[in-house]
């Protein structure tokens, strides 16, 4: 996966980014389909803004959050993002399973007509 961090008026400590990379790496546990990360930080009146988007092989995921704290700005963005992605995951797998499961019963009512109509017949 490949992440990539901008930021606009702030200059990110490599402590911070090793973070915010520690943290995104934990998404590709989700999906093995996870093709890039963009990061997008911007400050506003000692206000900051991360912006988190996620492209995967069949999905576009979007997050957004602020506070006056960097850590817990990014940490917020970065739990919305993570619920997202665990809802998408839940969501196929329900999908999967439910085109799976085996039909059970031995024979349907058009069957059952069909079989009481021929049995008349005869």
């Amino acid at each position: 996966m490949r992440i990539e961090i901008t930021s606009t008026s702030y200059d990110l400590t490599d402590g911070m980014k090793e973070h915010m990379e520690k943290r995104l790496l934990k998404l590709k546990r989700y999906f093995d389909s996870v093709i890039d990360c963009h990061v997008f930080l911007r400050v506003e009146r000692f206000i900051y803004r991360f912006e988190i988007s996620l492209h995967g092989n069949g999905f576009d995921l979007f997050s957004e959050a602020h506070s006056e704290d960097i850590h817990a700005a990014f940490d917020s963005a970065a739990e919305k993002m993570e619920r997202q992605i665990r809802k998408l995951k839940d969501k196929i797998r329900r999908r999967r399973n439910r085109r799976e499961r085996p039909v059970t019963g031995s024979a349907t009512k058009g069957e059952e007509a069909t079989e009481e109509l021929e049995g008349r017949g005869t």
